[in-house]
Parts: structure tokens; sequence; C-alpha cells
């Protein structure tokens, strides 16, 4: 918890208020909180602004601040009734994917006569500068959140706990008892108390109304709160007998009788709490008053799921005019998984975002929620899943290999498929950000809940790519054993890809994939942020009945071609001898891409050549200048029941000896 100096608000107030003097030229005013002798704002009122006096008589006006004296009080906390209090409900929460949302809530009070209205529901976090509060009509003057003191007293009944209690519950009563070989009988008159005894007692709160916790839809303010009882601690009593009055020790007493003993006792509990309060100051007193409240805080998060299940239809489609009957049906199911640590929602409108908001203050908190640091409690109760958060940011989609960008035409002429949305679900975009708008539901702090989002059915098609990376020895190395293994070059392993196209009106976010055959689970993988229109894929699984082989053999070497910063270099040919396998029984549409360090000079098979600029992984043991390119080559290619397919590329590179 934050310190707080409602002095330094008081300060902060006059500055405020002075400047604006100064800038309007006109008399202004500022909050100044009531204090009491402990420093804390009077829990009696409002904090409220108290206005600058013009005491000139020419010139510009001169404020004066009112002599504010430390009070000492004792009061009670403010009655639900209060006309000033903000009754808040929660309008709509809108949720990002990195566990922040917006909170958005609406009030109604009737402003006092200083014309202030207030609220004790202080959100625990709030980042800077996304707490606002805005009028429904007329404007605001001033905004203070301060600590406010309150002391209570109530009575309650509980269950005597020991024999003085027990006495001083049945004064009037007869009784007899023993004290040693003494027998003694009369009527309990009066029990003789120590002066100020008072101890700490949390179990009778409990028994009182048991929890500290908020109302539903209240948020949980940050409470210090003091709970003391006046216990009965006597050590004497009076006991009145035929012969008189006897004062007798309570410790002695022994085989207590009471007729009608009353084993219960009313006691006084003492309450003293120090809570948050946010006081505005609308400048018109009297008046009803519609207040939206809004704040972007963290604590809540949604993830999206989908469950894909491919399905051997064919789709009707035409790409080019002319029908594809690789491509089937994929049924695509998408739901949202929300998480909530931050407050209770009651019957709100939740809207999902999809998008890569920017706010840069999100670690920063704001100074109106009156905490020294941003709190975190989503990142402590799931704390991995907000660990690798990062794999489900649409910002992430293209720095994955997997990823399709493009580069084979695709025609979608076919009309917008159909999606099916629950009713009480809505989307709208705008502005670089899609929202998925979902109806109202309860949700209350440390609960996790699901929500259907859409189902439609899409057109895939089955894509077995094959990754190489053959890298080369940059530096001469003597003849002799290879420090590489064979076996790597043939373990090249043949991925399975699904290519999915977005022929609907609304975009894909980056999510959790399960991939089904029916019932039959295929794989989990992630689906990256596909716009409409766009095609995207997700690996599957390793395609077994694909066989690749690689082969990298040097063709010659010409020695003193280049002297480079003072090296010397050799130009060395090579080939690279490639081979894909399909022992399937059906067709396949294969991808080969290679990449190699060097300079590819000429492909087979209308293999498509890209140079790119040097790249440290292409080398082993890499070091000296970056001389040499890096070569990638793609093939495309269908391949028949038992074929094989043997694409070459010719190369050279230059070799430091």
């Amino acid at each position: 918890m934050s310190v707080f100096s409602p002095k330094l608000l008081c300060v902060s107030g006059m500055a405020c208020a002075l400047l604006w003097s100064l800038v309007t030229n006109q008399p202004s005013e500022a909050i100044v909180p009531t204090l009491s002798g402990n420093g804390l704002a009077d829990e009696s009122r409002p904090l409220r602004s108290s206005r600058l006096t013009d005491v000139s008589t020419a010139g510009d006006p001169i404020p004066k601040w009112p002599d504010r004296r430390m009070e000492t009080f004792v009061s009670t906390e403010a009655s639900e009734s209060d006309a000033s209090r903000l009754k808040l409900t929660t309008q709509r929460v809108v949720v990002f994917k990195d566990g922040y949302c917006l909170v958005v809530k609406e009030g109604l009070a009737t402003t006092d006569a200083a014309g202030c209205v207030y609220t004790d529901e202080v959100p625990d976090s709030a980042v800077l500068g996304s707490f606002w509060a805005v009028p429904t009509s007329g404007k605001i003057r001033s905004l203070v959140a301060g600590w406010v003191h309150s002391e209570t007293q109530s009575k309650i009944e509980t269950d005597c706990s020991n024999l003085a209690e027990i006495i001083a519950s049945n004064l009037g009563r007869p009784c007899s008892f023993t004290i040693g070989s003494q027998a003694y009988r009369g009527t309990i008159s009066k029990m003789l108390h120590h002066r100020d005894a008072k101890t700490s007692h949390e179990e009778l709160l409990r028994a009182n109304d048991g929890r500290l916790h908020s109302r539903p839809g209240v948020a949980v303010t940050e409470v210090q709160e003091t709970i003391s009882v006046a216990p009965t601690a006597a050590t004497f009593f009076i006991l009145s007998t035929g012969a008189g009055e006897v004062v007798l020790p309570i410790s002695s007493v022994q085989n207590l009788t009471i007729d009608g003993m009353q084993s219960t006792i009313e006691q006084t509990v003492h309450r003293k709490s120090t809570h948050k309060r946010i006081t505005i100051d609308t400048g018109t007193p009297d008046k009803p008053v519609k207040m939206n409240l809004m704040y972007f805080r963290p604590d809540v998060r949604w993830i999206p799921t989908y469950r894909i299940d491919l399905t051997d239809e064919l789709a009707e489609r035409q790409t080019q005019s002319v029908a594809d009957k690789t491509e089937k049906i994929a049924e695509i199911f998408m739901q949202g998984e929300l998480l909530n640590e931050a407050e209770d929602f009651v019957d709100v409108p939740f809207h999902l975002v999809v998008g890569v908001p920017n706010f840069r203050f999100r670690n920063t908190p704001s100074p109106m929620v009156l905490e020294s640091t941003m709190r975190n409690a989503l990142a402590q109760a799931a704390p991995q899943i907000m660990g690798n958060q990062s794999q489900l940011s649409n910002a992430m989609f293209t720095q994955r290999a997997s990823e399709y960008g493009g580069g084979r035409q695709r025609s979608i002429n076919a009309a917008t498929a159909n999606v099916d949305i629950p009713e009480e679900l809505t989307s709208s975009g705008g502005n670089d950000l899609f929202v998925y708008k979902l109806g109202a539901m309860s949700l209350a702090k440390g609960e996790r809940a699901t929500m259907p989002i859409l189902r439609t059915e899409v057109p895939y098609r089955d894509v077995y790519t094959w990754d190489v990376e053959l890298p080369h020895a940059e530096t001469y190395a003597a003849g002799g054993t290879s420090t590489t293994s064979p076996l790597l070059l043939t373990e090249n392993k043949v991925w399975r890809q699904i290519e999915l196209v977005n022929n609907t009106e609304m975009p894909w976010t980056t999510g959790a994939a399960m991939f089904v055959d029916g019932i039959q689970p295929l794989a989990q993988e992630l689906l990256t942020y596909t716009s409409p229109g766009s095609v995207c894929r997700v690996p599957v699984t390793i395609a077994i009945d694909l066989k690749g082989r690689a082969e990298d053999a040097e063709t010659g070497r010409e020695l003193q071609k280049l002297v480079w910063r003072g090296s010397h270099y050799a130009r060395v040919s090579g080939e690279i001898k490639l081979d894909l396998e399909n022992q399937k029984q059906t067709d396949v549409d294969a991808e080969i891409n290679l990449r190699f360090g060097g300079e590819a000079e000429e492909s087979s098979d209308d293999g498509k050549i890209v140079l790119r600029p040097f790249h440290a992984e292409d080398w082993y043991n890499q070091k000296g200048d970056a001389i040499n390119n890096s070569s990638q080559v793609k093939w495309r290619t269908k391949i028949l029941p038992g074929e094989c397919f043997q694409p070459n590329v010719q190369y050279a590179f230059w070799l430091r000896y």
C-alpha cells in the first residue's frame, strides 16, 4: 500500500487552483479535504472544495485560503441512502489478449451543497493516464482521491467463553456455588470490571458479519481495518445474600448453579477502518448527475482457442476458372476463454479485442488509485499462461517460419462463407482493431469462463513442406574425418501443413488450435492472425510416408581468385542434389525450401532463387568477414504415388585459406 499524505494533497490542490487562477484571471476552486486529528479526511462528509476568496479591492484577485484546524472525530460509515454517493454499475468491459482491460462504469447521484459527489469504489489498479470521470452533461471542476477514516460500533451476541462472562450475563439471577469448603447462596448483584480493558478479537467480527468481501459488482478497495471488543475482564463480583452483600473472587468459584442460566453474552465491537474515496466536484449544488467512470487496468484477459475438424468433403470453389479438386472442407469452431482476477462483474457485456494494442504506460500506476506499484494478480494466479502470452500475440505472427505469407496467387471467387455467431454476440472493426461483442454475463473475481464466438466452414488443402538447411565451413580445413555426422543429412523431416482460406468477413486472431478428424485428435498448434480473404498455414504432423534426402558435393576449386581485407579467398563450386520420394497412395502437393551459404547460380525444375545477405547460421564456426551471400531456393511440385522429385542447384562460395 502506498503512503498517502492529505497535507500533500492540500498543497497540490492549492497549487492547481493558483495556476488556474493565474491562467484564467478568475477565482478558481481547489479540492481541500477536511482533516482529522490524525491527518485523515473526515468520513462524516465527502472531500470537497473550498472557494478562494477575493480580498483585494483593486487589480487581480488574490486567493486567500481559509483556516483549516485539525479536528478529532468519531463517525459512522456513510449510509447506502446517501444521495451524494455514486451508485456505480459496470456498463461494459473491453478485454485485450495481453491481460489488460478497459472498465466502463456509470453512476447516479445528487450533488451535495458544495456541488460534490463521491464514491468509495476505487479500483486497486489503473494505468497512468487512463482514469477518467466524464459526466453526461455539464463538466467536472476537479477530482480528488484520498483516504477516509471511519469508526463504527456494533453489538454482537456470542457464547460465554469463561466464568466471568457467565456471571456477567446472569446478573440478578439466584445462584449457588462453593469456594473451598464454604457454600454460598444468593443473587448475583454486580461485576467489578477492570478499567479500559480492550483486546483484539477478529473471531467476533466473523461472528458478526463474517467477511470483508465487497458487494456484488463493487471493486475490492484497499482497506486498513482494526477490530477490537471490550471483553468481560473482572476479578471480583458482588453476591447479595440474606446476611448482606459479599465480595468474592471469580477465580475461586466452583460448582456454580444458576436458575435459568444465560449462556450467551452481548459485547460491543469497535471497528476502525481507512479506505479510499474519490470526490468529484461538479460546481453545481443539489443537482442530479450521471457520471461515467473509465479506467484501463490489468488482471482480465481473454485467450482464443480453436477446434478445427478436417473433413474429406470437397470444397466447391473455383481457382482461376478451374475447379480445385485438392481443396476440402474444414469446420472451424472458435471460443474465448476469459480469466478474471480484477473485480466482480455482474451482468456485464464483454468486448473481446483482436489486434495489437499499444499502451506505453501499462506498467505505471495511475496516482488516482493511490498505489505505488502496479498490481498484477493475474500474473500470480496464472503464471504459465501470462508467461508465454507473446506466443498468442498477433504481433508475433510474421516471426514464425511455418506461417504462409503469400506467393501462390489465390482467387476467392466463391461467395463469402456463412459464419454462425451466437445471438448475443456481434462484431465490429475499425482503427486496426476488431471487436467481438459478447452478451451480458456475470464473472466474479477468480472465476474463469468460456464463450463460443464463431463456427464456420472454410476450404483447406494439404501441403507437404520440406525445409533443408545445409551449412558450410567458412575457413579452410585439412583433409580428414568430417566433424559433421552424415546422419544429419538424412534426418530430413517433411511436414504436413494445413492451408486454410479465411473466406469470412471476420479475422482469425492468434490462438491455440486443436486439429481433429471426427473424434480422432491429430495435433495442436498455433493458428496465427489471418485477416479476411487471406491464407494461413498451420503445421499438423510429420509425414512419415515422404522421404527426403540431400547431397552436397564440391565440383571445383579455384585458388587465389580474390584478395579482400588482406585475406586470400578461393572460389569453391558445388552442387546440391535433393530427392523427395512419395510413398503415399495419393498425389501430394510438395514445397521444398533450401537454404545454404553461398551464391546459387542455377537451379533445375523451375526453382526460384532468392539471394540474401550473409547469414551466420549458414556456416560452421563462423569467423572473419561476411563475404558470402545466403541463398534460398524454392520448388513447388506435385508428386505422384511412388515417384521421386529430384531437383538440383549449382552454387559457389568464397573460402578463405
